[in-house]
């Protein structure tokens, strides 16, 4: 019997217990060869129909039923660009899974092609797929082509922001995306928070320190996505995933006492509001299990804590099982029976073929010899079940390669998209008020380094017209700069009042300080641009100007737009949080002062980095002349629109007075601030 009659005919034993959707026929999926960049992928056929073999009975019907359920509690990664690779649509076909991840994708149109073989593959097995990627690492990347994907702001970029409003708006956008490439799963938010270790290097892809806003924003995404029909998958439990130093595994090291207000705050929040899917990574925890394993087959993480302590009812993805930190411990399929005995629902897997097929006879042996037991198979197996007839997975429609396709050819970039990323563009030097560059105090400029060289000078070109680019072109390839570009760079600033040098995360991110050095040495004002998590920063303050934008430096055309806006001085207003209440008495005239409660530009540093840099901080301009609008209502149905406003209440009582600002950009921002009237 081949692999692909023997997944037929194990497809039909598995669905017998299963519900109404499970039990469909139809046609089928054969394997698919990648095609060449540029070429359409070749239509999948049904292969020619084979007679069924006689039902099996006893216990070899039990084995097939068992070998089924264990199937359909995996998710496993696909590494094909254009569709499933032949070996992959062997096993998919073999063992039906829970669903499929899709990592990387040349064109949005790409995906929606992919997705369309992989429905097909339902009406094979008669089981709805949860098809999932993460949107912000899904674009292949492609240096010498225009990348067609939309840059999305990173979840650094949110924390930075603190708009709530925007990040809703992200949020929709990002449910649009998926639903026209025909995506149902978010692998995400990630909500471990930033690394506490002094020397990990940190990414981009988390909501930043501060666990209070963490839960608000994953609360914001999480709601936004599930009301537009995508299933929000929470990563990262318990936390500590940014805790990474070399090549040593990633720790949560948090004491046990603070977790649940720290670490464990964002994912409680995801809780609370009905997340139906929550992953456990691969963290060790050796504040929550004395053994310290990865916390994805850890019992006492899953259901001590996640099941019991936070009573968490869902489903479970642990893993991935097969990644390097967990295979330092265990077997790949040992560590799949673990993950599932610790509760786990689903185990996640960074690759499709034999080793999970391996696993899951293995799962299966340990179920028939007792060291499993079945009911929990079961379990994890309605749960999955359940999960999927709940979100009516299979009445889904099939996603249309025309719709994905007008992803790519959007004439303006989503003013959603870029309202996150101009409100979190963070400066954190201005020493002698280098910023905002102007025209004969900052001029002739240069601009000079590694990423977006080309559109910085266009951009400030249009409003400073003295700019000069120097490219460093080997940074990219070599993963540094090296001592012959400096010495090139700063033999050619002469006359050059300020350069601007746009620098990015790197291999090795060590020639940037040298180069900052030499040109401050040459004599001139030197502005950082930093792309990407800002740690490498404290190495760089001899330069006179710092600025943040908290983007992949690979995909950052947005983001450098958004910088030069503040470069020059056309900045995004945020209202400071109100710190405590105004006191004033009936008659009492107050003074309303918009600058005083303003910062310009709107973003905070979302994560500390030690010294003076610490969650929160930044420096603002002068708000004053970046306002073109204010609004006040004092609420007692009194307004105003002075910038400094005087108001006396003729009543007592508890107010709200509310600020709301037009920025000269045209971009709108409020906050409340609360009165007692005695």
């Amino acid at each position: 019997m081949n692999g692909i009659f023997l997944g037929r005919w194990l497809a039909v034993i598995v669905l017998c217990s299963a519900p109404a959707w499970a039990q469909q026929g139809g046609s089928g999926l054969a394997g698919t060869v990648n095609p060449p960049p540029g070429r359409e992928p070749a239509a999948l056929s049904a292969p020619s129909p084979a007679q069924p073999p006689e039902s099996p009975s006893g216990p070899k019907q039990e084995a097939a039923l068992l070998r089924g359920k264990i199937a359909q509690l995996m998710l496993v990664t696909l590494n094909g660009l254009y569709g499933p690779r032949s070996e992959e649509t062997e096993f998919l076909l073999r063992y039906p899974p829970a669903g499929l991840v899709i990592p990387m994708i040349v064109e949005p149109r790409d995906a929606a092609e992919y997705i369309r073989q992989l429905r097909g593959l339902e009406s094979r097995t008669g089981s709805p797929l949860l098809i999932g990627t993460q949107l912000y690492d899904l674009p292949q990347r492609q240096h010498l082509f225009k990348n067609p994907f939309v840059q999305l702001p990173t979840l650094l970029s949110l924390a930075a922001s603190s708009d709530l409003d925007a990040t809703g708006k992200l949020a929709k956008l990002t449910a649009d995306h998926l639903n026209a490439m025909g995506f149902n799963l978010n692998l995400g938010p990630r909500l471990d928070l930033a690394p506490t270790l002094p020397s990990a290097v940190g990414g981009v892809d988390h909501l930043g320190s501060d666990p209070r806003f963490a839960a608000e924003v994953a609360g914001t995404i999480q709601n936004t996505l599930e009301s537009n029909g995508i299933i929000a998958m929470p990563m990262g439990f318990p936390g500590g995933g940014e805790n990474r130093t070399g090549q040593s595994p990633a720790t949560l090291l948090t004491p046990k006492i603070h977790l649940m207000e720290h670490d464990l705050l964002p994912f409680r929040k995801a809780i609370e509001q009905g997340t139906p899917m929550l992953h456990v990574g691969d963290t060790l925890v050796p504040t929550l299990d004395e053994s310290s394993p990865p916390a994805c087959i850890s019992r006492a993480v899953i259901h001590g804590l996640l099941r019991g302590e936070l009573g968490y009812e869902g489903v479970i993805v642990a893993g991935p099982v097969d990644a390097p930190d967990v295979q330092r411990q265990r077997d790949t399929a040992s560590a799949a029976i673990m993950a599932l005995d610790a509760g786990a629902d689903i185990v996640y897997w960074s690759e499709t073929g034999q080793k999970v097929a391996r696993a899951i006879e293995a799962v299966a042996a340990a179920v028939e010899k007792g060291l499993l037991e079945r009911a929990r198979i079961e379990e994890a197996f309605e749960r999955v079940v359940r999960l999927k007839t709940e979100r009516r997975l299979a009445e889904r429609n099939r996603p249309g390669v025309y719709k994905a396709a007008s992803l790519e050819t959007s004439a303006r970039y989503p003013k959603e998209a870029y309202e996150v990323e101009r409100r979190s563009i963070t400066v954190l030097k201005n020493a002698g008020n280098v910023l905002p560059l102007e025209s004969g105090r900052s001029t002739p400029a240069g601009v000079t380094g590694v990423f977006g060289v080309e559109e910085m000078t266009k951009l400030l070109k249009r409003n400073l017209k003295a700019v000069v680019q120097q490219n460093i072109q080997t940074a990219q390839q070599l993963g540094d700069i090296e001592d012959f570009e400096i010495a090139r760079i700063t033999g050619n600033i002469t006359g050059l009042k300020t350069v601007v040098c746009v620098l990015g995360t790197m291999k090795r991110n060590q020639g940037e300080a040298r180069l900052v050095r030499k040109l401050k040495e040459a004599g001139a004002r030197v502005v950082v641009v930093w792309l990407g998590h800002p740690r490498p920063l404290v190495d760089m303050l001899e330069a006179d100007g710092i600025v943040v934008a908290y983007c992949d430096p690979t995909m950052c055309g947005a983001s450098i737009k958004a910088v030069a806006d503040v470069l020059v001085g056309k900045c995004p207003l945020a209202v400071l949080p109100a710190l405590r209440e105004l006191r004033t008495r009936t008659g009492r005239e107050e003074v309303f002062n918009a600058p005083d409660v303003l910062r310009a530009p709107a973003g905070r540093l979302p994560v500390s980095l030690g010294g003076a840099f610490v969650a929160g901080y930044g420096v603002s301009y002068d708000p004053e002349p970046f306002i073109k609008k204010v609004e006040w209502r004092f609420g007692d149905g009194e307004r105003a629109s002075e910038i400094r406003a005087v108001h006396a209440y003729e009543s007592p009582g508890r107010y709200e007075a509310i600020l709301t600002v037009t920025d000269r950009l045209g971009a709108v921002t409020s906050g409340a601030f609360p009165v007692v009237v005695e």
